[in-house]
């Protein structure tokens, strides 16, 4: 992480604690809670209607690109087809092919965005991103922060409903 300007280093941490600064949160990031998933697991929803794990990682893989491309001036696109703006079409059953592509989609727009943000110029951070936007960069950089960390609890709750709707004896995820 190359900014040493708090702002920007404490929203980095919190989405990409390394070992000699850990988060202040304590708690696990997106990528973290994707360690180990199978697919069984990604694709099982908790109810009908609730979105599954394969479906937030890459909501929030989308929103931390959108931010990345703010923060870079880029125009680096997600590859997965979409049923809403940043949500994927809704899938019950993934092959292991694809959640290995997808969790490499979530990693690499995660990579993307801590590249954007510790790059990011300290002094353009009171100035908004874009023509069209009254926003100042601070405020995305700590909004996607925000929004990465609340679906990683999310994920972390649905997989502990997988978990617990598996048959007794088996342990995996």
């Amino acid at each position: 992480m190359s900014s040493e300007d708090p702002r920007i280093r404490n929203a980095v941490l919190s989405i990409h604690p390394t070992s000699e600064r850990p988060a202040w949160h304590g708690a696990p990031t997106a990528i973290g809670l994707l360690r180990g998933v199978k697919p069984e697991t990604a694709a099982r929803r908790p109810y009908p209607t609730a979105n599954n794990v394969r479906e937030i990682a890459l909501h929030i893989a989308f929103w931390e690109n959108s931010v990345a491309n703010r923060l870079t001036g880029g125009a680096v696109l997600v590859d997965f087809k979409q049923r809403t703006t940043g949500w994927p079409v809704r899938s019950d059953s993934i092959e292991a092919s694809q959640w290995k592509e997808e969790v490499r989609i979530v990693k690499a727009c995660h990579a993307y965005l801590v590249r954007a943000v510790s790059e990011f110029d300290p002094h353009r951070l009171d100035s908004p991103l874009g023509r069209q936007s009254k926003r100042p960069a601070i405020e995305y950089i700590h909004g996607v922060a925000e929004h990465s960390l609340y679906h990683a609890a999310q994920i972390k709750m649905v997989k502990a409903l997988a978990k617990e709707a598996k048959p007794r004896g088996r342990t995996e995820d």
